[in-house]
């Protein structure tokens, strides 16, 4: 490993993730409230890479036996980064052939999102692999540093560059500004790829997947009650932060009237917040300790949820920037302590089949808050008539959600958990079978 792989890493990285923005910060809004379609019909569709994270077991298992050219990593990386460019690009003609022709532009909708998120996952599931073969030691801590802040970097870029590519917005505006972020993602994706991988008859071992198996890991939170619960705090505390994720946009949009190029800033806005709060955590974490740092992150979010509600009343599209950018700051200081504190709850010899328990409590945290959120919204608006209270409804769950997961925080104990583990050391080793 040298800095020459982890850039080129963390440009594949970029690459897959940057498919994910355009989706999340424009799609949603225009599907929702350009096109009126149901919330919960476009959170399932944004969700779809989530709910598809399971494949990453098989794929990852099949390219460690079966390397293609001589690679077991290199190939699905392209195939999966330009799945997901392909698929994100054709997502914004999928919305008017919904809108034009539900019948038919429904599945073909469906498809095209099945395209983008089974990509997103093979390409995932093959350059996380392969990071955890290349990086040992300090690198591999450097290189996932590197990637993590080259996605927040580019997220912010790529906002801001739809911000102003829509700032005239039309369907061809649209495909345009979806292009572009197509162009960049497969140029990314195949310039980060090549050379990146030893050819297999150069490697010094076989490859090892390092996607845990989902239904290991649940037997893993079988044998811990204290891993129970830091599970349980995960899937709630995750699905309390990501329920706006699909709904901010379209808030923006039909509340405070806000135009497209406007609402897709907001991704940037809050990508600066997590940026800031990412780089100026550690000394807090260390003075404060991680819980409390969680916790500190959590009332901050709670809080620019409150402020979100309360511009919807009477507000100016400047004081939901405001707070957006806080939701940055505290989402920010809650991954910063949330991960470091996830590394604590490991045991030796087991760690990485409790990443993995700990990795599907995210995907599942992650899809739970999109999709739930899309049926909140809908049915309180069915009920009231009033987008605002649709809307509001998600962020005050969101509120909820998050006070419950700090009250949760506080039962949970490392030391409860590394003692109930070493009683089931033996157990937890044998789950991963003659190999470990």
């Amino acid at each position: 490993m040298n800095w020459r792989t982890a850039a080129k890493l963390a440009l594949v990285h970029v690459g897959v993730s940057i498919t994910v923005v355009p989706v999340t910060s424009t799609l949603n809004r225009i599907l929702i409230a350009d096109l009126g379609m149901s919330a919960l019909w476009v959170s399932f569709l944004v969700a779809l890479p989530y709910l598809l994270s399971p494949l990453q077991v098989p794929l990852g298992h099949w390219a460690d036996r079966h390397p293609l050219g001589g690679y077991h990593r290199m190939p699905w990386m392209v195939l999966g980064g330009l799945m997901a460019s392909f698929g994100s690009y054709w997502t914004a003609h999928a919305a008017y052939w919904m809108a034009e022709n539900p019948i038919l532009g429904g599945p073909a909708a469906v498809l095209t999102f099945l395209l983008w998120g089974v990509g997103v996952n093979v390409a995932s599931v093959s350059y996380l692999s392969l990071v955890s073969e290349l990086a040992q030691g300090e690198w591999r801590t450097r290189v996932v540093s590197l990637m993590w802040t080259a996605m927040i970097l580019s997220t912010i870029l790529v906002a801001a560059g739809l911000s102003i590519l829509l700032a005239d917005y039309s369907p061809e505006a649209l495909y345009t500004a979806f292009g572009a972020v197509w162009l960049a993602a497969s140029v990314l994706v195949v310039v980060g790829s090549a050379g990146v991988e030893p050819h297999a008859s150069a490697r010094a071992a076989p490859a090892q997947h390092r996607a845990e198996n989902p239904l290991q890991a649940y037997r893993v939170l079988a044998l811990n009650p204290m891993a129970r619960r830091f599970f349980a705090y995960l899937v709630l505390v995750l699905a309390s932060i990501h329920a706006q994720d699909v709904l901010l946009e379209p808030y923006g949009a039909e509340v405070l009237g806000m135009p497209v190029a406007m609402t897709t800033r907001l991704t940037s806005i809050w990508g600066l917040g997590v940026l800031v709060s990412l780089v100026g955590s550690l000394p807090l974490i260390r003075r404060w300790g991680k819980k409390r740092s969680a916790n500190l992150g959590a009332a901050v979010v709670a809080v620019a949820f409150a402020l979100i509600i309360l511009v919807g009343l009477g507000g100016t599209p400047q004081g939901l920037m405001g707070a957006v950018l806080l939701l940055g700051l505290g989402g920010g200081l809650m991954t910063a302590s949330n991960l470091s504190f996830m590394l604590d709850m490991t045991v030796q010899g087991a760690a990485g089949l409790y990443i993995g328990a700990w990795g599907v409590a995210n995907f599942a945290g992650q899809a739970l808050g999109n999709v739930f959120s899309g049926f909140l919204r809908d049915v309180s608006f069915a009920l009231t008539g009033d987008p605002w209270v649709g809307y509001s409804a998600v962020f005050g769950m969101e509120i909820l959600g998050l006070v419950a997961a700090v009250l949760l925080f506080r039962t949970i104990s490392v030391e409860a958990f590394q003692e109930q583990a070493q009683i089931t050391l033996g157990e937890v080793l044998a789950l991963l079978g003659p190999e470990a």
